[in-house]
């Protein structure tokens, strides 16, 4: 039976299996997800939020240690408010704002600040009881936190206290730190107050602290979305057009592209609903949309503009080759490999980037791979549909232009027979290369700065840099020293009753805080730590008798005991039991626009700190070991034995064994107590090298004087632990600092603890992932598409060469970067296996072309001309489109954003490079063995044919001259496959019989030159 005639029968699109066409099923399907993008669109930004906090999973010890931290001391959200001409000699409008903040509630009627102070109040406050301190002395105490430094004039004259610059301080309460919108809204109606209430013009007020970053960062991240869509539309609209020469079609992979980067949002809030419905969490962890997560839009847009190019490219082929009947069928089913193929090896390089632990990255990686792979069905749905239902007309003369167009210019087709030509020369001189470059790769450092996310011409920034000019710095780096209950006694009670270690007042312990202050003060990025020493009584005047001290400390420590809550932001108790420990804060303030090494920070704190926590633990450790003798450290013989200069006396100032003979001094060793005298003594044994005889032997008759020694370092204790004699008490070194951390350390263990915490050890712990997240999504991007083109390419070791062109640009951008000193940060990070992804679509290409050439009988050396010529032109068009896609990041404010649209376009700059020179050179060298490892045996008739071979990037080789008439192929043909549409035709003109059995070598090359030039399109298939 007769097929019947194309005007006969209905295409696959318009056939009803189930009472509908299959067209408007798949229209039905294709609208379910576009009716669900508007709701999940507008709900995803909206619950756009960014917080440093939620960088790392939280069980982290550096996140552990910040929540625990925020469950125990007022939270470090706080919103620092000041203005030009706000100072202590004006703070009328001060406190109107003050007054203005206290009543401001949420829409919940909560309040929306928990606590609020200005610089003026807390100076007042330092004058009045328990501190009863002088006003200049409480100016000072505050000076580089609430209060800025005296200005001075022209003539270098003090302008006195009344001209320093103050600011009001208000902290977020828990109803504004609920959600984003929340934590927005208390920002804005500050700012609000100050512009509309206090008067003060807006382009003078200043603004700081996390919550405003946060709040910045939210508003840039919007504008990015908002400005990337409009250039990225534009431009979208005009490479399409630039391509179709047709505005209808323009318009439609305009929004099959732009519908699918809406739809990567909607992606993002509905996994967050599932987070929240079927895994129990009280709010989403990976289904949030972050600044980070705001360019993923355009990147699934500008990819989703290419595949619609391609589509819309293959549909015209076909249209052009065998008629409009049938012509998008048969596009689908010739495009839907390469396509899909392409968006799955992209998604695999996005997807690599989940294995990071920085959830941002993470969920960039996770949700861009899922928006790239649901582009393919939203393109595979709208396009084909519309093209269907409104098929474009023919552009007049348009085919017979491309038939006499050249497949590539001519400057194009020397260079790729210089690169064939000499390709062991380019092969080695890539490879020597990637050597080079790969050296840069250990170099390589990261940054990761709250502010430096930001553009410097945000206001935000400007802000900062007056704030820090003015008043002193804002980034908070918390010290929490953790104090057992053994160490801990009342102003009657004895220091060393219970003989287990030295218990201490509450002067006492404001002493230890205020040491460990002083200490971090010496930091250079420091401006001033705050504590309860700073809103504490004064010390005790130096030179005072022992009756008159203890007096002083009596009186005071009653006071601040009675006034306990008044330095709740600096002083609590661990937990409500009587084994609690008590825990002192130390709050210190870094720049936020220096360039500041977080982890040499880390590290230059803790060398301030652990001394002077280590003096303390020493005297409870000698504490112990005398009243295991029997006897008391009040009125005790101690020898500091230390390693100094030879000509040196006393350890030196600031050292930990200055410290420690400081400390023994104030616990009475020395003093004169209850008859007995104290006495200590320190000991350089640096100079026992060179002592005689008898000196040695005068000093060990000098030791067996002492009731204790105290060694700091194990050489020391070597040194002395030769002359001690016996019965006198040698404490060892080892007692290190505790491991940090609120778990490490409990109430059951009597040891004095510090814990560190903060924004800056999360930061400075985020900055180590990103660098080893850089070379794990390098690494397990590299492993994955290894593999898939292991398998396309059916052979391991092709799959293993061919990636050498694939990691080409990441080698030589990244190891530039590591020899030039570049620092990697977010956005820079992510290019890497987005950029491999990207990359390895071209390679796919041309190998394709190359193996195809190869199997219709063509050397190596032909077969990678024929590549060059069939795909190059696509492949440069390819990268330009991606290239100028990706262009419209670099307006961004948003830094990482605008770096990664930056690098992005260096990195397909350099992958063009990789698959243009290197990946030929390759294939015509020794290692393109492994492509082509059949290159000499005779080709047979089934091989010749590119059907077979591979995946299928490109249509059919197409009849010379094609009949006007399809002739009715017989009823058997028309039974469709499983890769063709049921309604595509028989071709229509069948091709000449061939002989059975395989062909002479001679008659096959004959046979595939014929067929190589009956193609008509000389550009070879669209991509």
């Amino acid at each position: 039976m007769d097929q019947p005639a194309p005007s006969d029968r209905s295409s696959w699109l318009d056939r009803k299996p189930w009472g509908l066409s299959n067209w408007l099923m798949v229209a039905m399907i294709a609208l379910l997800a576009i009716g669900l993008t508007p709701r999940g669109l507008r709900r995803a930004v909206e619950g756009n939020t960014n917080n440093a906090e939620d960088w790392l999973p939280a069980d982290y010890p550096e996140s552990t240690d910040l929540r625990w931290l925020a469950d125990r001391f007022v939270s470090a959200q706080f919103v620092l408010v000041s203005w030009d001409g706000c100072t202590l000699g004006d703070t009328e409008r001060l406190r109107l704002l003050e007054q203005k903040l206290q009543h401001e509630t949420t829409p919940a009627g909560a309040p929306m600040f928990g606590r609020i102070v200005t610089g003026p109040g807390m100076v007042a406050k330092l004058t009045e009881a328990p501190a009863n301190l002088e006003r200049a002395q409480a100016i000072d105490r505050l000076e580089g936190a609430l209060v800025g430094p005296a200005p001075v004039s022209d003539a270098g004259e003090s302008l006195g206290d009344q001209a320093r610059t103050t600011c009001l301080v208000a902290w977020l309460s828990q109803a504004s730190l609920g959600n984003n919108r929340s934590m927005r809204a208390a920002v804005e109606r500050a700012h609000e107050i100050v512009e509309t209430e206090c008067g003060v013009a807006a382009a003078n007020i200043h603004l700081g602290g996390p919550p405003v970053d946060n709040v910045t960062i939210d508003i840039e991240g919007e504008r990015t979305l908002r400005s990337l869509a409009l250039y990225s539309g534009l431009l979208g609209i005009g490479l399409a057009y630039w391509c179709f020469r047709d505005l209808r079609l323009t318009l439609v992979v305009f929004a099959g592209a732009g519908l699918s980067a809406g739809l990567s949002l909607a992606i993002v809030y509905y996994f967050g609903v599932f987070e929240v419905l079927a895994l129990g969490r009280d709010k989403p962890l990976y289904g949030s949309v972050d600044a980070i997560l705001m360019s993923m839009p355009a990147v699934v847009y500008v990819l989703g503009l290419s595949g619609g190019i391609h589509l819309v490219n293959y549909y015209r082929d076909e249209r052009a080759a065998h008629g409009r009947w049938g012509a998008v069928e048969r596009a689908v089913a010739v495009s839907w490999a390469p396509c899909a193929l392409a968006a799955f090896t992209t998604a695999v390089g996005l997807g690599s980037l989940a294995a990071s632990d920085i959830i941002p990255i993470k969920k960039f990686g996770m949700f861009t791979a899922s928006g790239v792979l649901a582009t393919v069905g939203m393109l595979f749905s709208l396009v084909p549909v519309y093209l269907h239902l409104f098929p474009p007309k023919d552009a007049p003369g348009e085919q017979a232009k491309k038939k006499h167009q050249p497949s590539l210019p001519a400057w194009a087709t020397r260079y790729a027979e210089y690169v064939v030509g000499h390709s062991n020369r380019v092969t080695f001189g890539c490879l020597a290369l990637m050597a080079v470059m790969a050296l840069g790769l250990p170099k390589i450092t990261t940054s990761v700065q709250i502010l430096k996310l930001l553009d410097e011409d945000v206001d935000l920034i400007h802000d900062y840099a007056w704030l820090e000019r003015h008043i002193g710095n804002l980034v908070p780096m918390e010290v929490i020293v953790a104090l057992p209950p053994e160490n801990l006694r009342g102003p009657a009670e004895h220091p060393e009753d219970g003989g287990d270690c030295y218990r201490m007042t509450m002067v006492e312990r404001l002493d230890l805080v205020r040491r460990i202050g002083a200490a971090v003060e010496q930091l250079d990025p420091v401006s001033r730590a705050l504590s309860a020493a700073t809103f504490g009584p004064a010390e005790v005047a130096p030179g005072q008798t022992a009756s008159v001290r203890r007096g002083a400390e009596y009186a005071a420590s009653t006071a601040m005991q009675e006034n306990r809550e008044a330095l709740g932001d600096y002083l609590r108790m661990e937990g409500p039991d009587e084994n609690a420990r008590e825990l002192w804060r130390v709050s210190a303030r870094l720049a936020a626009l220096s360039d500041i090494d977080y982890g040499q920070f880390v590290g230059e704190l803790r060398a301030k700190v652990e001394p002077v926590l280590a003096a303390y633990r020493l005297r409870d450790a000698l504490t112990a070991r005398l009243h295991a003798q029997g006897k008391r450290l009040e009125g005790s013989r101690v020898c500091v034995a230390f390693a100094g200069e030879a000509a040196e006396n006393a350890p030196a100032q600031q050292s930990e064994s200055a410290l420690l003979m400081d400390l023994l001094a104030e616990s009475g060793v020395r003093n004169t107590v209850g008859g007995a005298r104290g006495v200590l003594q320190p000991l350089n044994v640096t100079r026992l090298g060179a002592a005689s005889p008898e000196a040695r032997e005068k000093l060990e008759q000098g030791l067996a004087g002492f009731d204790a020694v105290v060694a700091l370092d194990r050489p020391t204790l070597q040194a002395v632990d030769a002359l001690l004699p016996e019965g006198v008490a040698l404490l060892p070194p080892g007692l290190d600092s505790p491991p940090a951390g609120p778990q490490s350390v409990r109430a059951d263990q009597p040891v004095i603890a510090s814990i560190y915490s903060g924004i800056v050890p999360l930061v400075y712990k985020t900055q180590r992932e990103l660098l080893i997240s850089l070379f794990q999504s390098i690494g397990w991007a590299t492993v994955l598409i290894a593999c898939v083109m292991a398998v396309l390419l059916r052979s391991v070791r092709a799959g293993a060469v061919s990636m050498l062109p694939n990691v080409f640009p990441i080698i030589l951008v990244f190891g530039a970067m590591g020899w030039l000193g570049v620092k990697v940060d977010i956005g820079i990070m992510m290019c890497a296996s987005v950029a491999l992804g990207v990359a390895v679509d071209d390679t796919l290409h041309f190998l394709t072309w190359f193996r195809r050439g190869v199997v219709e009988g063509l050397d190596r050396r032909a077969a990678t001309l024929g590549a060059f010529e069939r795909c190059g032109v696509a492949m440069c068009e390819t990268t330009l489109i991606a290239g100028l896609g990706l262009a419209v990041f670099a307006v961004s404010t948003f830094t990482p954003t605008q770096q990664f649209g930056s690098l992005m376009i260096i990195i397909l700059g350099a992958a063009l490079v990789g698959d243009l020179l290197m990946l030929p050179a390759i294939l015509c060298g020794p290692l393109g063995r492994c492509f082509a490892p059949n290159e000499n045996r005779p080709a047979q008739p089934e091989e010749a044919s590119p059907r077979h071979e591979g995946p299928r990037l490109a249509r059919q080789p197409e009849p010379l001259e094609p009949p006007a008439t399809p002739r009715p192929a017989p009823e058997a043909e028309a039974t469709p496959s499983a890769g063709v549409p049921a309604a595509a035709p028989s071709r229509v003109d069948p091709p000449t019989p061939r002989a059975e059995g395989p062909m002479a070598p001679d008659h096959a090359r004959l046979f595939n030159k014929l067929q190589g030039m009956r193609r008509s399109d000389p550009h070879g298939p669209t991509r």
